[in-house]
């Protein structure tokens, strides 16, 4: 239970709940061991003595009881709905705001169904058992030592009956659990390679249907189902042991208790009275070792989903904030890069699907450049050659393993990466848009920006005119990943989100591929009169990208291969010459 116990702390927040929760814990409880006393004074002092007032005060008393156990265990309903919704809101803020720490390198590594499992299963987990089964431990706890206590009290030697009961219960117990509590991991990680597959084709059902692959999706679903299904199966199985084999040990200590019992209540050592409130001790206390079956369900499902939580809550960022990080309010855009190399997942390994590579070869090696505050740079290549990767490293998404990159004479580990990557405006390969209008998601980076501020950016982003032709403007609703917008829609509103924060840093990584060479020309001339002393880094792919660039650097496995003007380049490097005679053939451009 060691994870389950590192939960607890989540439960300080609610003391006083989780008090009075024990309060109402124990009243049912000590209300139905106070009948079967009752009950025993109704019989010998009432029934066989023929004394009605004493079967009105019984009955009575036992009237009363049940009111209080009735009253506390509404009372008790109350608190654990306090308690374990409670807990599964500050779990999940908790994860949500450790993922929303993560570095790209770790992201990489964990699964997004994967995390989506823990967030929602898991925690769901973790309610029901803070719900319900703390509730029924509680419950089961008090009715095991009371009901003991008083067996004792009325008969010390038909107690012993217990004495043997209790062990071998234990004994059934403790088996099943050793049995199913690493199941319930294996379950739970089952799920979430379920939930794995639902992500990614959800995400990917436009080329599923593309290439007419749903019934090799649904094959694939069918086998992560199955597997699902099946090992749900077999933990049922072994938890179906459990309370047939209680309820058999149960009944035995009654028939013991009724035969031995029976002999003492003929020879008058044992009232009847006494014998029947005995009779009804024994059941109140095994009792609980019948619901035990169900507890120890939810006891593992908890200690499972608990030890899955805590993986993710353990892990380290892998972007570590310097104790003193350096600050500023505006950025010059000196960028310098000194003996640079990277590569992905450096030496980690996935904890939580086995996926993870060890010392990846390096994707960027031997890089070193300057480039000056105001400068438009861009970076050219084939496919791989690790332009995305280099505009990676200047916001801090990764961490690079050898050499150093200095913003403004300062070390990359050194800034904040708060104050560092809100200076910088990043316009990504693929153009991630949120739900909720088109106003909402160009003012993400900025929010309470002015409309004149938000259209104004439109503008710069030539997104002005196709937003004026929705329902609704700006106030225009966008679906889930902007469904209803085109490839080259999406890019522009990304743009004009990145341009509306006024960055210092601008970097274009490969974002106007989706739009035509005219519109691509007409954002240039309006981002160069809105940010004219911004440095700007276009990763590009259409050599018109980037004819006008102050510095091109050439990118070929890793390195730089080439660096220069566009006319420098046509001298002097093949690869570019190579690039620009495929895409603009034997045209000469006007400089």
């Amino acid at each position: 239970m060691k994870n389950l116990k590192r939960t607890l702390p989540f439960v300080r927040p609610y003391a006083w709940v989780a008090f009075f929760m024990l309060v109402t814990s124990f009243l049912p409880a000590a209300a139905e061991l106070l009948v079967p006393y009752a009950l025993r004074t109704v019989i010998d002092d009432g029934i066989t003595a023929g004394n009605m007032a004493v079967i009105l005060r019984g009955s009575g008393l036992m009237m009363a009881a049940a009111l209080v156990g009735a009253i506390s265990t509404l009372a008790q309903g109350y608190c654990r709905a306090q308690i374990s919704q409670g807990l599964a809101y500050d779990l999940r803020e908790k994860l949500f705001a450790q993922i929303q720490a993560f570095s790209f390198a770790n992201l990489d590594q964990l699964q997004t169904g994967q995390l989506m499992t823990r967030l929602s299963s898991d925690v769901d987990m973790l309610r029901l058992f803070f719900s319900a089964g703390i509730a029924l431990l509680l419950r089961a706890l008090i009715m095991l030592v009371g009901s003991v206590v008083l067996m004792v009290r009325i008969d010390w030697q038909l107690t012993l009956v217990m004495a043997v009961l209790l062990p071998l219960a234990s004994l059934v117990i403790w088996f099943i659990l050793r049995l199913v509590q690493p199941l319930f991991t294996i379950v739970q990680q089952k799920l979430g390679a379920l939930n794995t597959i639902v992500q990614e084709n959800l995400a990917g059902v436009q080329v599923v249907k593309a290439f007419v692959r749903e019934r090799y999706e649904i094959g694939r679903f069918a086998k992560f189902n199955h597997d699902y299904r099946d090992e749900n199966i077999h933990v049922g199985r072994l938890m179906a042991i459990a309370l047939p084999a209680l309820t058999i040990l149960t009944n035995l200590g009654i028939v013991a208790v009724l035969w031995f019992g029976g002999q003492d209540a003929i020879t008058g050592r044992l009232t009847v009275g006494e014998l029947v409130a005995f009779n009804n001790y024994l059941m109140i206390g095994m009792a609980p070792l019948l619901l035990l079956s169900n507890i120890l369900n939810m006891v593992s499902r908890a200690e499972s989903s608990s030890e899955r939580i805590w993986e993710i809550l353990d892990i380290e960022p892998a972007i570590r904030v310097a104790d003193d990080p350096h600050t500023a309010a505006e950025l010059q855009g000196h960028i310098r890069f000194q003996d640079v190399a990277f590569h992905y997942n450096g030496g980690s390994s996935d904890t939580l699907n086995g996926t993870g590579r060890t010392g990846g070869e390096d994707v960027l090696r031997n890089l070193s450049f300057t480039i000056e505050p105001g400068q438009r740079v861009a970076l050219l290549g084939a496919t791989g050659s690790g332009k995305s990767s280099l505009v990676n490293l200047i916001p801090r998404f990764y961490d690079a393993h050898h050499g150093s990159i200095e913003i403004d004479g300062v070390a990359v580990r050194d800034w904040d990466p708060e104050a560092l990557r809100s200076r910088i405006g990043m316009v990504l390969q693929e153009a991630t848009i949120f739900s909720g209008t088109i106003r909402d998601n160009i003012a993400y980076g900025r929010l309470g920006a002015s409309l004149d501020d938000v259209v104004s950016a439109a503008k710069a982003a030539q997104a002005h005119d196709f937003i004026m032709r929705l329902p609704d403007g700006y106030e225009s609703a966008v679906e889930e990943r902007g469904a209803n917008l085109s490839g080259g829609q999406k890019q522009r509103l990304a743009i004009a989100r990145a341009l509306l924060i006024a960055p210092d840093i601008l970097i274009f990584d490969d974002s106007t591929s989706a739009v035509d060479v005219e519109t691509e020309y007409e954002i240039q001339q309006a981002i160069d009169e809105r940010l004219q002393d911004t440095t700007t880094l276009i990763v590009a792919q259409r050599i018109s990208s980037v004819l006008n660039a102050d510095q091109i650097f050439v990118l070929n496995r890793g390195q730089i291969a080439a660096h220069g003007t566009h006319h420098e380049l046509l001298e002097s490097s093949p690869i570019y010459q190579e690039i620009y005679h495929s895409q603009m053939g034997n045209r000469q451009l006007e400089s």
